[in-house]
């Protein structure tokens, strides 16, 4: 985190003759005393020991029982925005505090938080009773999902595993914290370790969710996820273990475009299922959780059916939009009803 903020600044100040300043604060909990003692060293080590206590905070305790002060510092360095990003790393499920985070999205509604699960230690509690408490709390069968098998033979397989994680749990997860808007993707490990982490991204605005989704993209040799390309890839049919992509969805070419055209079909459908002209920021923040597609991929999808005359977009002033890298979110979008006609 210190280092991806040293490069921002880098990046945000190459073109500046006065440069900006980042002021940013570090706030670090862990329970364990010897693994703040371990980072005290590595801090110190790499030349950060002076800014301990001063941006740099170490607190050893349960985050639950060290939020109070988390949530004040952000509010008294940030009074405005309230704006932070929370990372926390979640050994099990069953550890999540749920209410904490959306206490965090209601009393700092600007703020992201990025919760990573270890995968194997879902499978070292998960049991068929718990698969039937799930079931109950989401009321998905999700023994049918299963084909009708034990817990312990889809943990056999990695890719089923991973799919009843994913298709599962997210739903409960993302109810309990309260986030409007989320990623629910894989960090995918190397050798032994492959597909270790998930992750899961939760914010309160469109724009949020769609950089994360933009990481995914970047750096697609190391996300995954189990699910379909366009606008339902958490859907039952998508989820249901009738898997699309060899391997999973890998945010690689393959991907690409599966999800391009998945996109020109279904958004198409979309618009001329809806009754009047919408705008593209509200298509884009009512369907981006379904999707893995950013929001560049939508316009670019939407520049393809202006093209090909199946839908009309316009500005705020009436201009027409016909390219991608020009449409916006308060763009006005509907069927092309003058083709339409043409074609009856």
């Amino acid at each position: 985190m210190l280092k991806a903020v040293e490069e921002a600044s880098v990046l945000v100040n190459k073109d500046r003759t006065k440069p900006i300043e980042l002021d940013v604060q570090f706030l670090f909990i862990d329970k364990d005393a010897k693994a703040i003692r371990q980072l005290t060293a590595e801090l110190t080590a790499r030349d950060y020991g002076h800014l301990i206590g001063k941006s740099i905070h170490l607190v050893c305790a349960e985050f639950i029982s060290a939020a109070d002060g988390a949530l004040a510092l952000v509010k008294k360095h940030t009074p405005r925005a309230s704006t932070a990003i929370f990372f926390l790393d979640q050994y099990g499920y069953t550890d999540v505090p749920s209410t904490l985070i959306r206490r965090i999205f209601s009393e700092l509604p600007n703020s992201e938080v990025v919760l990573t699960f270890h995968v194997s230690s879902f499978a070292t509690y998960t049991n068929d009773e718990l698969v039937e408490r799930i079931s109950q709390t989401l009321q998905v069968d999700i023994r049918k999902a299963l084909g009708g098998r034990s817990i312990d033979d889809v943990k056999q397989n990695d890719a089923d595993w991973r799919r009843f994680i994913q298709g599962a749990l997210y739903q409960a997860l993302v109810t309990g914290c309260g986030a409007r808007f989320f990623t629910p993707f894989f960090i995918r490990g190397t050798g032994s370790g492959h597909g270790e982490y998930w992750l899961v991204h939760l914010s309160q605005h469109p724009r949020a969710q769609d950089v994360m989704k933009q990481v995914h993209w970047g750096h697609q040799n190391h996300f995954i996820h189990y699910g379909g390309a366009g606008l339902d890839m958490l859907a039952p049919q998508t989820m249901g273990f009738m898997q699309e992509f060899d391997g999973g969805f890998r945010f690689d070419d393959v991907a690409r475009h599966q999800s391009d055209s998945a996109l020109v079909e279904q958004l198409g459908a979309l618009v001329r299922s809806q009754p009047g002209p919408g705008l593209l920021g509200e298509i884009y923040a009512q369907t981006c959780n379904g999707s893995p597609a950013t929001a560049h991929m939508y316009k670019v999808a939407l520049e393809r059916l202006v093209g090909e005359g199946d839908i009309v977009i316009t500005s705020h002033d009436g201009k027409p939009r016909r390219l991608a890298r020009y449409m916006v979110d308060g763009d006005k979008i509907e069927t092309n009803w003058q083709a339409k006609l043409f074609l009856a």
